[in-house]
């Protein structure tokens, strides 16, 4: 019996490697602006020495992510990335950054995403997600990642991030961009995982208010 070919429409989009050529010194410019800003956290660095655990972020929040996962956590993070051309955009600055990527969201490839992220995981990596990604509404939590604590049974660590003054984009998620030289306040707390006695909509509701306490406003 013949395999089903794969829709080619389904595949994930990519950097071409002749824009590599700049993405790597735009990649550099990046690290530079990341490295002006005034970070202050709660803590001098998660304790993950028990297991992964899930890392949650706003969308708009994205810009600083992976310099808070490198500092802040000792495992490596794998981060949940569309399929789009923004996503490949992304996808290629984490993987300068030293954070791998698996491609997927809940309109596209998620079945795939989330037994590729579960793997990962029981490699003993974090997993990072954008909840209310990739297109939105923003701060409006999807269930996603409460599926994944679940097969996984694995705690959740709020990544709350706000910026003292930004700069914001026209996109759905107002996408934000600190300014050089500015204050982040970053904001890490462990939250339990999902138990068989909460709902999903439970779990989403605590996880989603923890977000928006940490992350909304200035700071």
């Amino acid at each position: 019996m013949s395999a089903t070919p794969r829709d080619p429409n389904d595949a994930p989009a990519v950097v071409p490697w002749y824009h590599w050529i700049w993405v790597v010194p735009a990649a550099g410019f990046l690290r530079l602006w990341l490295a002006t800003l005034r970070f202050r956290s709660n803590v001098d660095r998660i304790d993950d020495t028990e297991g992964p655990v899930v890392l949650l972020l706003w969308h708009d929040k994205l810009f600083v992510s992976s310099w808070i996962a490198n500092r802040y956590f000792r495992r490596p993070v794998t981060a949940l990335i569309s399929t789009s051309k923004d996503g490949a955009w992304l996808v290629a600055f984490f993987r300068l950054m030293g954070i791998t990527a698996v491609r997927g969201s809940s309109n596209r490839r998620g079945a795939a995403a989330l037994i590729t992220l579960t793997r990962s995981m029981r490699a003993g990596c974090h997993v990072g997600i954008t909840p209310d990604g990739p297109k939105g509404p923003a701060l409006e939590f999807k269930p996603g990642a409460v599926s994944l604590a679940r097969l996984t049974r694995t705690p959740f660590v709020i990544m709350g991030i706000r910026y003292h003054s930004c700069w914001r984009m026209r996109s759905w998620d107002r996408f934000a961009l600190p300014v050089p030289f500015s204050k982040v306040e970053v904001t890490l707390l462990r939250e339990p995982g999902a138990t068989e006695a909460e709902t999903d909509e439970g779990v989403v509701a605590r996880l989603q208010a923890r977000l928006n306490e940490t992350s909304t406003g200035p700071a």
